[in-house]
């Protein structure tokens, strides 16, 4: 699958996180496996796609460091999602109009 958009962000832990958008608008992420900076990288994983699909992301952050993503949509709309705790491995929440 080739990706046409990127963007990454740090982890609550430090480890970074990278997000792509492919030619399809379905979204898939990454990140490293721990938080040593030699350690590798995981397998790409389908990530939550916003209806439709998404034509671009962006990485911000929480007032507690926890990571929010902006993607536009295939509409031209901005959504956004965020995690649900500031532990790295908590889950996401839907997608929502920004």
């Amino acid at each position: 699958m080739s990706r046409v958009f990127i963007s990454a962000g740090d982890l609550e832990d430090g480890r970074i996180q990278v997000f792509a958008v492919d030619s399809n608008g379905q979204l898939a992420s990454r990140w490293k496996e721990t938080t040593n900076p030699d350690s590798g990288w995981t397998a790409w994983q389908p990530f939550q796609t916003p209806n439709g699909g998404a034509t671009s992301i962006a990485v911000g952050y929480l007032s507690d460091k926890r990571i929010q993503l902006f993607a536009t949509d295939r509409n031209g709309n901005t959504v956004s999602c965020w995690k649900t705790t500031p532990n790295p491995d908590a889950s996401w929440t839907p997608w929502s109009a920004f």
